[in-house]
């Protein structure tokens, strides 16, 4: 590592690669620093014990970092590539609409945003879900797009970042293989089909001269003044990759610094270094505000569906329905879980007659045995052990909505924790389920509601934390201007 770079990026993950490769591109010195490692595409976890060794902390750098805090939970990912390595894949642009919530600064417009969502559709080569040839349609979106059709709405195929064709070299040169349906998108994907950004604007990057640092979780940061001719100090640790929870202490110089470590991780370190370090003592006071969920409502689905569904199998979204109303935007998508999860969810519900099934198999394998019985063979005894289960015909769902944004993000023993209270937002989540469970309906199936969402928790899960550090063209109202 230099000294000294033109730009220090901190994360690795949508906001931090696309502006690492693009200024790269245009001849600056630009330092990547992750706090994740470099996942291979044969390191991604698979089995129950690897996913279970799989989240992150300061020892294990694992690469899902699950985030429990007052009313709300949150999912992200920890890795070179940030978050597009677990993400579903979805390439969707904001509505119009939204951009005419006053809280946005005046310039920022969908139409101004559209030729750069040009580029990053290009980039990430996100297209409606294409089959391989030796593959159909996946069983989980052909019934979300018979639920919509039942319930009376429209579903369509959504663009989503996932090669289906044969194997290929990609435009940075990386080999990638064809989606084999297998169903870990949220577990990385080992074949090289996702397109994250490990196999696209990071490579692009590095190939501009860009140098990317795993392992490197950043503390604070500090002005060196003049800031205008100096910039700012980044401080960090340095994890060991060998010697668990072992680090080293250090610093680089930035002319420039770009936070781009996702909603919670940029949030953390500006507050640390406002009110904790008091190195950053100018910021908004709206630092930390207007937390938002993005109105995610993982884990509910439907039950005992009317057709075959199987959850694990196909990339994990392929489809979107639009229930918005007229206060509230909402997209409802099929959603899938990688078999370990599924596994788990089966173990831990019940199931009628496994028991019985149990029972009646072990005494007709013992009479067989025992020579108590001329019939040969016990191939239906050992069928029924495992019919009967819930997630064959589970169809999950991830709701999205407009949610109220009044969350509020703080430190607390150094590390940052949110305030979040659902009573702004629940007219928008009721709308949601009203619409998720027409869906059921529309299947035939049993509308289940979040495990978490239920009496006493009354809490959600988001894979899309914002805010914390939101754009404003007033300070009081917002900690960055563009």
């Amino acid at each position: 590592m230099k000294e000294i770079y033109d730009v220090v990026v901190i994360g690795s993950g949508f906001g931090g690669a696309i502006n690492a490769c693009r200024l790269s591109q245009a001849g600056r010195s630009v330092c990547i620093l992750e706090r994740g490692k470099r996942w291979g595409r044969k390191d991604f976890p698979r089995t129950t014990g690897q996913v279970a060794r799989s989240f992150w902390n300061y020892t294990d750098h694992g690469l899902l970092d699950y985030r429990t805090f007052n009313k709300i939970d949150v999912i992200q990912a920890s890795g070179v590539g940030g978050g597009s390595l677990v993400y579903f894949n979805v390439h969707i642009r904001t509505p119009e609409e939204i951009f005419q919530n006053p809280r946005w600064p005046v310039g920022v417009k969908r139409d101004v945003l559209n030729p750069f969502y040009d580029k990053a559709k290009d980039m990430l080569e996100a297209v409606p879900l294409t089959p391989p040839l030796d593959l159909d349609m996946p069983n989980r979106t052909q019934a979300f797009l018979a639920a919509a059709k039942g319930a009376g709405k429209k579903a369509e195929l959504t663009d989503i970042c996932v090669y289906t064709g044969p194997e290929k070299v990609n435009r940075q040169g990386i080999v990638q293989d064809g989606c084999v349906y297998c169903g870990n998108c949220m577990l990385g994907c080992h074949v090289h089909a996702k397109n994250t950004l490990d196999l696209n604007y990071i490579p692009l990057a590095e190939q501009n001269g860009a140098e990317v640092f795993p392992l490197h979780l950043v503390e604070k940061i500090e002005p060196i003044e003049p800031v205008e001719t100096n910039g700012y100090r980044v401080h960090f640790k340095h994890f060991d990759s060998e010697k668990r929870g072992e680090f080293e202490l250090g610093a680089v110089v930035g002319r420039k610094v770009i936070i781009s470590a996702g909603a919670l991780g940029s949030t953390e370190i500006l507050l640390r270094s406002r009110d904790l370090h008091r190195t950053l003592t100018r910021l908004s006071p709206a630092l930390g505000t207007k937390f938002s969920g993005n109105g995610d409502f993982l884990l509910a689905g439907s039950f005992e569906s009317n057709r075959e569904v199987d959850p694990g199998h196909g990339p994990s979204i392929t489809a979107i329905v639009d229930y918005s109303t007229d206060k509230n935007k909402i997209f409802i998508e099929d959603l899938g879980f990688p078999d370990p999860f599924l596994w788990y969810l089966e173990s831990a519900l019940p199931v009628p007659n496994r028991l019985k099934n149990l029972h009646l198999f072990v005494k007709k394998y013992l009479m067989r045995t025992l020579g108590l019985t001329n019939a040969s063979g016990f191939t239906d005894g050992a069928d029924k052990l495992f019919q009967g289960g819930v997630t064959p015909r589970f169809l999950p769902y991830l709701g999205m909505g407009t949610d109220a944004a009044d969350g509020q993000m703080k430190l607390s023993g150094g590390n940052i924790d949110i305030k979040w209270n659902s009573r702004r937002s629940r007219q928008m989540f009721k709308e949601m389920e009203r619409g998720l469970k027409e869906l059921s309906d529309g299947i035939g199936g049993r509308y289940k509601t979040s495990l978490l969402w239920g009496w006493p928790l009354r809490k959600l899960l988001t894979a899309h934390p914002l805010g914390g550090s939101v754009m404003s063209d007033d300070r009081e109202q917002g900690v960055v201007n563009e």
